[in-house]
């Protein structure tokens, strides 16, 4: 009987100082949960998870940080670490390594990196994780290396982000597996803008600008049976390189493994000068893509020529070779490619409109509108007249630039919704609906609101009709239901937000980038 009281008051003894496995909701920073992410982590990987778990980050953070293995990690048991669009990483880089964890998201975070060493790592056993909403960059450099790097890891994904810089944006080696990168706006890089020699890798409905040397690798050098079953689909493309080098291009062609596809992609490259004879692609010795159709080749120059394989070729002497029977040359007509930020979107009548084929593994675009038949070559699904494009920027608030985006295009009998992104605490924005962006009821557009005391910042849009939004996750939004009318096709309207940022300046406000709304069909 002593012996049995002895044992059990051991077990609960145990017990009392075995940390809780989490589940539920969790802050981390000052008077939170967890005072820091270094502490959430390390509560994370020795108790474990019982279930969903989110830790929403209310300050910024400066660290090194490996996330390995949690115990009890699994697609019931995801995690999310929520940077609600406002929280900077920094520190020792990498940052940020995944290293044997699953099923985490990390969401609404950015970092300014430098190039030198990798800023972002996942490696080892790291499956099923996501980067969501993130905006990571780096300068651009010739030299040093990649901004994020999968040097393993499966199934991990980056959507809906912002990344761009360093040696290359993006690596996939050979090591990772199954992953995918859509919906995102990739900035460039100093060499390559990416690297992708991971098996089953899709890049899909990207915007990818910027300046590089060599675009995107596909495959690595001297490794043919690299990337198989490359999926590139339905990207927009527009590369300004620094020289007519030689071999500069958008795509690098280095893989001979079985499966790859390139498939209504737009092919822009941007030459200086007026000289060259560069290309849109460049394929190493014999390789080749197994399937490359329905992309619309483009350059600036008169001289370039769409492919390099063996010999410079014509769009018509490479079809002669088995590829891209369906493809087409010509401007693809970007409504603004050489802006800060860069606009991919098509503008009615781009000859791109209707020239796809449909890709089954790729059924909404980039900003999730169903994709029609005949469908449109790039990114944006534009076989409507329906336009959302920013045609002034805001003013950098204390989160950055406020964005403007509207999902998907308005369209007849259709409903959008209009988001205003990178917004700093309270999170309230004032939406602002105008007919005009060339005058108002103050006098012309744009106007200086440095005389309300927030220079640098412009109301861009007539201030026709307000709306009051509080938001969440560093985002406010609206929903836009356009009536099934007919007539309201072609109408126009214009956009902008005057976002609450109380310690930015002494009016209390920035303003966000301001769009064109067109309705279409």
């Amino acid at each position: 009987m002593m012996r049995s009281s002895l044992l059990s008051s051991a077990v609960l003894a145990s017990a009392a100082i075995l940390p809780a496995q989490l589940a539920g909701n969790y802050t981390v920073g000052p008077g939170g949960s967890y005072p820091d992410l270094t502490a959430a982590i390390t509560a994370l990987t020795t108790a474990g998870v019982v279930g969903p778990v989110t830790m929403t980050v209310t300050a910024s953070q400066n660290g090194q940080w490996t996330l390995g293995s949690i115990p009890g990690q699994g697609p019931t048991n995801p995690v999310v670490f929520d940077g609600q669009g406002t929280i900077a990483l920094a520190g020792t880089q990498p940052v940020l390594t995944l290293n044997g964890c699953a099923n985490v998201t990390i969401q609404g975070f950015s970092g300014t990196f430098t190039s030198a060493t990798n800023a972002i790592v996942v490696t080892g056993s790291t499956a099923d994780c996501t980067f969501r909403n993130v905006d990571f960059t780096a300068p651009s450099s010739t030299s040093g290396a990649a901004l994020i790097n999968f040097s393993g890891g499966s199934g991990i994904r980056i959507e809906e982000s912002r990344f761009g810089g360093s040696y290359e944006a993006l690596n996939s080696g050979l090591l990772n597996t199954t992953s995918t990168v859509e919906r995102c706006r990739i900035t460039g890089g100093g060499f390559w803008i990416m690297r992708l020699a991971g098996a089953d890798f899709t890049l899909k409905n990207n915007f990818i600008t910027g300046s590089s040397n060599y675009g995107i690798s596909c495959g690595v050098s001297g490794q043919p049976s690299s990337a198989a079953n490359l999926k590139i689909l339905h990207n927009s493309i527009y590369i300004a390189h620094t020289s007519a080098g030689s071999q500069y291009c958008s795509l690098r062609w280095y893989s001979n493994a079985a499966g790859t596809e390139v498939l209504n992609n737009v092919l822009y490259d941007a030459y200086p000068g007026t000289t060259g004879s560069p290309f849109n692609m460049w394929c190493s010795g014999s390789y080749r893509p197994v399937t490359m159709n329905f992309n619309c080749f483009h350059s600036n120059l008169a001289s370039w020529f769409p492919v390099y394989a063996g010999a410079n070729r014509t769009l018509a002497a490479w079809q002669g070779l088995g590829f891209d029977a369906n493809s087409i040359q010509g401007d693809p007509l970007y409504v603004a490619p050489t802006t800060t930020p860069a606009d991919l979107d098509l503008q009615a009548g781009s000859p791109c409109a209707t020239a796809g084929t449909l890709s089954l593994d790729a059924l909404t675009d980039h900003y999730l509108a169903a994709r029609t038949v005949p469908v449109s070559i790039g990114a944006h699904e534009e076989d409507s007249g329906a336009i959302y494009s920013v045609f002034g920027p805001g003013c950098a608030g204390t989160a950055g630039v406020p964005t403007n985006t509207a999902t998907p295009a308005l369209r007849i009998g259709q409903t959008s919704t209009v988001a205003f992104g990178n917004l700093p605490a309270p999170q309230i924005a004032v939406a602002i609906l105008g007919v005009s962006n060339t005058v108002g009821g103050f006098g012309p557009l744009p106007l200086d609101l440095g005389v309300l005391g927030a220079p640098g910042c412009f109301l861009r849009v007539s201030l026709d009709a307000t709306l009051g939004l509080a938001g969440s996750g560093g985002v406010a939004s609206f929903v836009w239901p356009v009536p099934n009318l007919p007539n309201l096709v072609g109408f126009t309207l214009h956009t902008q937000a005057a976002v609450l940022d109380p310690t930015l300046n002494a009016f209390g406000f920035s303003t966000s980038n301001a769009a064109t709304a067109v309705v279409g069909l």
